[in-house]
């Protein structure tokens, strides 16, 4: 099958948790009755204030719990999500860089077993220790979440690995961003900034493989649910590469980006059929401006597919033009909403329905999906309701999110929602997963 999962992600992703935590983490200031006693206990106070704060921790633990509004024929269960998680955050300050550190450990009873995810784990600081010159680069060194592009849940030239299980289950966004071992590189310039990312080992998306839900298989022409995996053989030994270069000019941002690597996902096969990455590069540029009372923001990507430059093996995905059009802005006091086109255009069209062998089952030439994100704040800010629907005009099929959050004090979280995806054609690639809508709920507590 050789549609690319188009669900994309936020344009800028957010903070694993929320500001509360930050202030909750702080070192206490210590208080002494006897500091006039002489000129040193002024001193001493003061080490030991920098001395507690250079080390801040905080996290939460959270429940969490999904069921599907339907039945599934091909997965035994009805259950979409059930999490028992602790998450521990630490930061450590050196003299002109810092430590992090982010890891959740969780019992995922829906496979029933124990998983640990490290989600940060780096080094990162500005490189003035090299001289003059270092001043201008700042690096991060190690396991973390990266992210780049313009798009809110669509990706166009952001491919740094995601998590598609975890976003379909209803988990909290920022698991819809995935952890990666890399290297960034960042350079300050009068002519630009500019982001180079190395991922040493290929990081690849977290795709819907079967464990939680079903996807469509145009061998048998029915969904189908086996847990598979890419061997050894069809891993990608090489490094991917990264690179970003934007600059503002007045109130308009404007960047250019390059990637070298692989599809994200297991679209390629072998000459046995088993499932494979291709290489890819991906060359793009984004702007985003005020425009009235809002924000605009275009954004275009071209999928180089290095394996089939004419579209020609079906074994392998065509090249594609990526394209999107944005606006969002508040319309009434706390209530914003935003509208996305998104185009994605196959290159080599006709060689690909020619050498198909599924035809019918292949995405349109010129697929094109919009979205509409409404968000409402209420009770002072302490609820937020967040509705976003993906709609394709070109395969009539869709996907509808909503997610509530209510946090009345610092310490607590509830949340509550649904994924719910629609379309009368079983292989297109929303309706593909109508057995997969489900009903979400989670309470997190911060410490």
């Amino acid at each position: 099958m050789k549609m690319l999962l188009t669900i994309v992600a936020l344009s800028l992703v957010a903070p694993p948790v929320g500001a509360q935590q930050a202030a909750t983490a702080s070192g206490k200031t210590p208080t002494d009755d006897w500091q006039a006693f002489d000129e040193f206990a002024e001193f001493d106070e003061f080490d030991q204030t920098e001395s507690a704060s250079s080390f801040t921790w905080a996290g939460f633990g959270e429940m969490a719990a999904g069921h599907r509004m339907g039945n599934d024929p091909v997965i035994n269960g009805n259950t979409t999500l059930a999490d028992l998680r602790v998450q521990l955050q630490a930061d450590y300050t050196l003299d002109a860089s810092s430590l992090a550190f982010r890891g959740d450990i969780y019992y995922d009873a829906v496979l029933h077993s124990t998983e640990v995810q490290i989600r940060e784990a780096l080094w990162q600081g500005n490189l003035s220790f090299l001289g003059e010159w270092g001043q201008a680069f700042d690096a991060r060194l190690g396991q973390q979440v990266l992210t780049w592009g313009t798009g809110d849940y669509l990706f166009l030239n952001d491919m740094f690995p995601k998590d598609y299980q975890s976003f379909f289950a209803g988990r909290d966004d920022e698991y819809l961003k995935a952890p990666g071992l890399s290297a960034k590189l960042s350079g300050y310039f009068n002519w630009a900034s500019v982001d180079l990312v190395v991922t040493p080992q290929f990081e690849p998306d977290n795709g819907i493989t079967g464990e939680y839900f079903s996807f469509f298989q145009p061998q048998s022409g029915t969904n189908v649910a086996p847990a598979f995996a890419v061997t050894d053989n069809n891993q990608p030994d090489s490094a991917e590469w990264a690179l970003r270069a934007y600059k503002t000019l007045g109130q308009t941002e404007v960047a250019l980006y390059g990637y070298r690597g692989y599809t994200k996902t297991p679209l390629a096969a072998d000459a046995q059929g088993l499932p494979r990455y291709s290489r890819l590069n991906v060359w793009g540029g984004s702007i985003v401006t005020p425009l009235g009372a809002g924000l605009a923001k275009a954004e275009y990507a071209f999928h180089d597919s290095r394996e089939d430059s004419n579209g020609t093996d079906p074994l392998i995905p065509n090249s594609q033009h990526r394209v999107l059009l944005g606006y969002e802005q508040e319309l009434i006091s706390n209530l914003s909403a935003s509208l996305q086109w998104y185009l994605e255009q196959t290159s080599d069209y006709d060689n690909l329905l020619m050498a198909s062998y599924w035809p019918r089952y292949e995405a349109a030439e010129n697929r094109q999906v919009m979205t509409t994100r409404l968000v409402y704040r209420a009770l002072r800010q302490t609820l937020t309701l967040n509705w976003f629907n993906f709609y394709s005009t070109t395969d009539s099929d869709g996907y509808m999110k909503f997610r509530a959050t209510y946090s009345p004090v610092d310490q607590w979280q509830l949340n509550g929602g649904f994924n719910y995806f629609y379309g009368s054609q079983p292989h297109t690639f929303y309706a593909q997963f109508k057995d997969a809508s489900n009903v979400h709920a989670s309470f997190r507590y911060y410490y």
